[in-house]
Formats: C-alpha cells, sequence, structure tokens
C-alpha cells in the first residue's frame, strides 16, 4: 500500500523519524535519511548502530515501532517481505542465501518462476535470466551446481537473483567478506554497472577504504541514531572512522618485531579428506613459534578452514599426518582433549560452530571452557563464577547486550563476534587457532581485537591466523603464508610481500611452494 508524497522526488528513498525499541535498547532512535537515485549510498557504523534494524525495516523483516518510509516519492506501509520486494527492494545477506544442490539458473529463479497457466514457464524464466546476465556483464555456468563455484561468483549470482526480482533498490551486506582484492574490484565493477543501469545501491560495510572507493554519499549511524550524511570528498578514513565511533581510533596495528621462540605447534605432512573423499589439504606442513603470529591467506573454499578445524580436533587426519604441540603427539585429539590442553578455537562459521543461538549469553561464553577448566563443583555448573566471566567478557570486549541470560540470538552478528572472541582470549591458552576474528565488526572492535592479539603473542603465546581480509594478514602476521587448493605457498615475512603479489598467489599465481626446514 502507498500514499502519494511527490512523484518528482530526487531521491529514490527517504526514512522519517524510524524507530524500533526493543525493551530500553533504542535499536533504531528517530533516524531519517534521504537516498539519491542511481547512486552508491555507503551505511557505516559500530556494531549495534542500527544498520542491521534499519535494513530489516526497509525489506519489512522487521517492523518498525514508529515512523515512515518514502519509496520513491510515495509512502509505503509493507504487508511481508515478500511486498516490500515487488516494491523494488533487494538485498543481499552477508552470508549468501543459496541452496548447495541447486543450479545457478534454479537458485536465481526459486519463488519467483515465470508461469504459464498453472505451470512453470522454464524458458521464459531461462530468456528472463540471460538477458539479465547479458545486460549487465554477468557471465554465470547457469546448469552447474552451487557448492562447486568459487565465492565471487556466488556474490555475482546473488546480484542477478535480486535483478530477476525486479530490484530497482539493492542492499549489499557486507558484500566484499570474503573476496580477494581481484574479486573485490570485479564486484565494484559490477557495482558501477548497477549505478549507470539506473539501479540504486545501499553499501553496508566496516572497510572504510572501500567506502572511498566506490560511493558517492556516506550515512554514519552511531547508537541507533543518524549522526549525518557526507560527500566523500569532505572526509578521509581516520575522520570517518572517528565519526562512526564517537572518539579518535587508531587504524593500524603498528605491529613491532618480535623474538619468536621454541615451536609450540608442528604439523607434518597434513592431509585431509572430506566427506565426499575429495583432498582437502596435501601434506601440509608448517611450525608456529611461541609469540609468533603465523596468518594464513587464501580464497574461501582453498582448505584453510580445515587445516585449523583438523589441528582443533574437529575434522580427522589422513594416515601418515603429524600433529605435534609442545611436543606432544596430539594427531586425533578430541576438541575437548586439546581445549584442557589450552588450545583455543574461533570458528569462521560463529552462527552455526560459533556459539548457540537459542541459548543464553552466558552459556555461550563459557561453552567449552566450562569442561575443560572450570566453573563447576563435581557435578553443577557455579554459576556465580560464570556470570562473573562472562560480565567481564562483555566489557572487556564491549558486547552490546541486554542481560547475559538473553539468547545469544537476540545480538548482532558483530556482537556476536566479539563475544566469542572475547571467550576464546580471556582464557589461558598457549595455542589460539582463530579464523576471520573480525569478521562484520566496526573499527574501534577491530583497533581492540588487533591489539589483544598482538598483546597475547607478546605474552608468548602462538597464533594460527586464517583470515580472507588480507590487510588483517599483513598487518598482524610475523610470517606469511598463502593456501591455494590445498596447498602452502611462502607468503613471506612481515611487509616482504605487497597486497597485490598476496592476491596473484591466493588466485594461484606463480610461487615457490612452502616447505618446512627441518
Amino acid at each position: 500500500m502507498s500514499e502519494n508524497i511527490s512523484n518528482q522526488s530526487e531521491y529514490v528513498l527517504e526514512t522519517r523519524d524510524i524507530c524500533k525499541f526493543y525493551g530500553p535498547l533504542k535499536a533504531n532512535d528517530h533516524i531519517s535519511l534521504k537516498v539519491k537515485r542511481n547512486t552508491i549510498h555507503a551505511i557505516v557504523g559500530e556494531n549495534g548502530a542500527g544498520k542491521s534494524t534499519l535494513m530489516g525495516i526497509l525489506t519489512d523483516t522487521v517492523k518498525p515501532d514508529y515512523g515512515d518510509i518514502i519509496l520513491n516519492g510515495e509512502k509505503v506501509v509493507f504487508r511481508n517481505p515478500m511486498d516490500a520486494c515487488r516494491h523494488g527492494i533487494g538485498m543481499i545477506y552477508q552470508e549468501f542465501m543459496l541452496a548447495p544442490n541447486f543450479s545457478v539458473f534454479e537458485n536465481i529463479i526459486v519463488g519467483f518462476e515465470e508461469t504459464k497457466g498453472a505451470f512453470v514457464d522454464y524458458k521464459k524464466s531461462r530468456e528472463k535470466v540471460e538477458k539479465i546476465c547479458k545486460d549487465y556483464n554477468f557471465n554465470l555456468p547457469l546448469d552447474e551446481v552451487i557448492n562447486e563455484l568459487p565465492v565471487a561468483m556466488l556474490q555475482q549470482i546473488e546480484i542477478v537473483k535480486v535483478l530477476y526480482r525486479g530490484a530497482d533498490l539493492i542492499i549489499m551486506d557486507e558484500p566484499t567478506s570474503t573476496l580477494t582484492p581481484q574479486g573485490i574490484e570485479g564486484l565494484f565493477q559490477a557495482m558501477r554497472v548497477l549505478k549507470a543501469a539506473g539501479k540504486t545501491i545501499l553499501f553496508i560495510t566496516h572497510k572504510l577504504q572501500e567506502v572511498f572507493e566506490v560511493s558517492d554519499e556516506i550515512t554514519v549511524l552511531r547508537l541507533g541514531k543518524y549522526v549525518g550524511t557526507y560527500d566523500p570528498k569532505d572526509l578521509n578514513q581516520q575522520k570517518l572512522a572517528n565519526l562512526m565511533v564517537g572518539r579518535e581510533v587508531i587504524l593500524q596495528a603498528n605491529k613491532q618485531p618480535g623474538e619468536p621462540g621454541e615451536p609450540v605447534l608442528s604439523v607434518r605432512n597434513l592431509s585431509v579428506y572430506d566427506q565426499d573423499n575429495i583432498q582437502r589439504l596435501k601434506n601440509v606442513s608448517f611450525d608456529i613459534h611461541a609469540g609468533e603470529i603465523l596468518g594464513i591467506a587464501g580464497v574461501a573454499g582453498s582448505g584453510q578452514q580445515y587445516l585449523s578445524k583438523t589441528i582443533f580436533g574437529l575434522s580427522k587426519a589422513a594416515e601418515g599426518s603429524k600433529i605435534e604441540y609442545l611436543g606432544k603427539d596430539i594427531t586425533g585429539n578430541t576438541p575437548r582433549e586439546n581445549r584442557a590442553d589450552h588450545i583455543g578455537y574461533v570458528p569462521q562459521d560463529r552462527m552455526v560452530m560459533g556459539c548457540d543461538v537459542k541459548t543464553s549469553i552466558w552459556e555461550n561464553t563459557i561453552m567449552g571452557y566450562h569442561r575443560a577448566h572450570g566453573f563447576k563443583t563435581r557435578w553443577l555448573v557455579d554459576h556465580k563464577d560464570a556470570n562473573q566471566f562472562t560480565e567481564k567478557v562483555v566489557d572487556d570486549f564491549a558486547v552490546k547486550v541486554q542481560s547475559i541470560n538473553s539468547n545469544v540470538g537476540s545480538l548482532s552478528g558483530g556482537n556476536i563476534q566479539k563475544l566469542i572472541v572475547g571467550r576464546e582470549f580471556s582464557q589461558d591458552n598457549k595455542l589460539l587457532l582463530i579464523e576471520d576474528p573480525t569478521r562484520g565488526i566496526d573499527v574501534g572492535a577491530i583497533e581492540y581485537i588487533w591489539g589483544k592479539l598482538l598483546e597475547f603473542a607478546s605474552q608468548g603465546a602462538a597464533v594460527l591466523l586464517v583470515s580472507h581480509e588480507l590487510n588483517e594478514v599483513m598487518e598482524l602476521s610475523d610470517r606469511i603464508m598463502v593456501m591455494y587448493n590445498g596447498e602452502l605457498y611462502d607468503g613471506g615475512k612481515y611487509g616482504e610481500f605487497d597486497e597485490s603479489q598476496l592476491g596473484l598467489l591466493m588466485t594461484g599465481g606463480v610461487a615457490q611452494k612452502y616447505e618446512t626446514i627441518e
């Protein structure tokens, strides 16, 4: 349903006094903003600033308590998310909404198939998809199965999917989080093509460099409130970060050279096969020393997650593999045994492996640790100790919660990430396996977590850092290795290789295979 305001508005979207409250928490507090037609408009802010809530209201997955949405000069009230879609709003989520065993074509049309009478008209649907691909220069293998394709192509499929559904206003939530530098440039080119074709893009990101590279305007939210909309020419990364956080922010890790000690972890000839008997790791060997951060870069799906999962005991190593921790053979150990030996793990998939969204914040904070180290009498959890530990993690890592008894699922993705990272940092671990520690979190939290990682290593712990954020690997790592197709390649010591060189290695560029010196 809609009410005409002005058919001649230069703005494709306006929000007027949008409010959404969850008890005392003001997720959106009278947010009014304007988005010009045919622009790329960045929305930035800390975790908990209100970005996700506002996007939920625009796509009608969240109902506002107060305020109006003006779309193409008309006031609109959506009946349901499908209605928002029919009004031309499409959203590409950070976690891709694709069925892995369906073909590309099936994923694009599902739920929106062209029909002829009571039947699906596959020919017409196919013609429509092919025309979109041609018009926007997307070369997609429409008949291939999704789970066989690289991440950069999955991103393109999501774009074609929203275009197929008729989107004129496209919301992109952290679209570059798993892309290589080359993949990011490809996405930006696609965004520019969409803009030239008359589309408008709302671009949600925490990567400040990208904001300036591709955006026409920047809106800042902070603590649920609208701070302002700015021309990128009037800002720089430092000023923007300060606006987002409300204080001076340090944007670099300021890493100091360290002196690695004795080996903490030694991996030799590690091979791993997945459930389909496909080899994901191929005779990988390396050491990590006390006080050292070893960074693993690579395109998603190159095998790096099998590396940390196998070391932690979540995947099985093939025969002939050997994993030693402080001189002890831990090949085949369980996660519980490894936790008891002071090995911590932050998984990349925070929603499935990192937490249980249906249980409380305090339960998730002590998850795993309570069995290996404490918080219990012989039979029962010591709730006083558990609550104190949780409150400390929440305070130290600025996790925005209503109550530690609330379900983790009530938190934003970024706050869940801070909780999981804080849980592992707050334990007496000698080895930390950490995947994408700052995925989806704001610049203030990145500054804090980077500092904690460097402090952690300076105290003699060993860190295996697996990250899709190449800048993060380069800022923090004493040594870098690049994983491609299940094998390791030498990425040099801190500062030795630049971003383009490492990006080339990540996509299979010629390089020397990494070999451990015995």
